[in-house]
């Protein structure tokens, strides 16, 4: 009896790295077999030697590591001047305790919302109910920044603000159809001789032999920096601008060419 089980001891001692090497190919065959099917989240196994221990390395992991040194694990920035053009954004912002809200549109510059807010801002008290992109039921344009004012029962354009690019047809149209309002055309980025310019000389063809007294309004340039949210204060959503901060042109109907001409 001593002698069958020494006998079946030796013989389990013989066998035993053949069965290893049995199991551990079975394993790893079973393994490759489920990671063709299993996608890209699947188990890798390697082994040295059939008796050596699988080591198991997560390709989810991995995935994640290669995503956060490709750098899409980054902070999302809140600072107005990172705000991309292809974003959408909701801005609430305060000006002499008066809050709006506006919306920037996909690839639409921030600097276009911004400037329209400063613009707000530094009008707001001479003309109390200004508002922003308000309809007004003009045919053709709706105003950046708008303020009208009723009198006896008839309402009026008494301010229209302009932020960005204004062809200069617009501009006159605006003059014709609101002839007592102050007009304010603000850019930036830019000399307000280099939009000013062309719109005074297209007046001077335009206005060759007209009787210009029908104007009564104001028309205003500005020209604001390519950096207009310096003007935010981006804790509270502050408007700080001031008039005097930034430059400014008045338009002068009795400068143009003719006018000077026949004032001789």
């Amino acid at each position: 009896m001593g002698s069958s089980s020494t006998l079946w001891k030796s013989l389990f001692l013989l066998l035993l790295p053949l069965i290893s090497d049995i199991i551990c190919t079975a394993f790893v065959q079973s393994t490759n077999s489920r990671q063709k099917t299993a996608g890209p989240f699947s188990a890798q196994i390697y082994s040295t030697s059939p008796l050596a221990t699988a080591t198991k390395t997560s390709s989810l992991f991995q995935q994640r590591q290669a995503r956060r040194w490709n750098g899409n694990y980054k902070h999302v920035s809140k600072k107005l001047s990172d705000v991309p053009k292809s974003k959408k954004l909701s801005l609430k912002l305060t000006a002499n305790g008066v809050t709006k809200t506006l919306e920037k549109k996909r690839m639409e510059t921030l600097q276009h919302v911004l400037t329209k807010a400063c613009v707000w801002k530094m009008f707001c008290e001479d003309y109390p109910n200004l508002e922003i992109e308000k309809d007004i039921g003009d045919p053709d344009y709706l105003p950046d920044v708008v303020g009208t004012t009723t009198t006896n029962n008839h309402t009026k354009i008494s301010f229209w603000g302009e932020s960005g690019r204004m062809k200069v047809h617009k501009a006159l149209d605006l003059m014709r159809r609101y002839p007592e309002a102050h007009i304010v055309h603000c850019r930036w980025s830019i000399e307000i001789e280099s939009f000013m310019g062309p719109f005074i000389e297209y007046l001077e063809t335009e206005l060759q032999d007209e009787d210009t007294s029908w104007w009564k309004g104001k028309f205003s340039f500005a020209s604001l920096p390519l950096e207009v949210w310096e003007f935010i204060d981006e804790e509270t959503g502050t408007i700080l601008i001031e008039r005097g901060d930034i430059e400014w042109k008045e338009l002068d109907l009795s400068s143009l060419i003719f006018n000077r001409t026949a004032s001789v």
